[in-house]
């Protein structure tokens, strides 16, 4: 019964250990591989955290009188954009040498844009709009709020380095006494 435990140990070693880790995507990766915008387009990369958007309506408020007592009604009307942590995003459009804007799902104008800041060492982070100390969005068209906690969000990407090894094989067939 050992026995078989070991080997399946054996064989499951390189299954977990063949899978490409997620690493921060960063103005240093762009330039070290000199990524051009067909390359970065063709990279499948992946949100860091949640994103949480929000926009509100309301409504007027209307006011009735019945039975003696005054009623006033209102009500808010809220959209939710929920992009849960390692949601899978496209490159769109590259605008230049350390801004993109990535997209989730099809639609017009439902990007977001992503920058390389110093600040954060290089990572491409979530591009927002500081509107009075409130991070705003355009999505979609529309102008959202970003939740707190959206600000720090980074896109992450697989990455797979492969060593190339050349093998040059001579088999001898031996040698006879003549």
């Amino acid at each position: 019964m050992k026995r078989n435990s070991y080997w399946f140990i054996l064989l499951l070693f390189p299954l977990l250990f063949s899978c490409s880790p997620k690493v921060p995507f960063t103005q240093a990766i762009r330039e070290k591989y000199n990524l051009s915008e067909n390359e970065l387009k063709a990279i499948q990369f992946y949100t860091s955290d949640i994103i949480v958007l929000k926009r509100g309506e309301m409504s007027p408020k209307e006011k009735d009188t019945k039975e003696g007592t005054l009623t006033i009604t209102s009500g808010n009307k809220v959209e939710q954009v929920t992009i849960k942590a390692g949601t899978p995003c496209v490159v769109e459009q590259v605008y230049d040498g350390n801004r993109i804007s990535v997209s989730f799902e099809d639609g017009k104008n439902k990007f977001l844009v992503f920058g390389s800041m110093n600040s954060r060492k290089g990572l491409y982070v979530l591009q927002v709009i500081d509107d009075n100390n409130k991070a705003t969005i355009n999505y979609g068209e529309k102008l959202y709020y970003a939740s707190t906690g959206s600000d720090p969000v980074f896109l992450v990407l697989k990455v797979k380095s492969l060593n190339n090894l050349e093998v040059h094989e001579k088999v001898v067939k031996g040698k006879k006494i003549k």
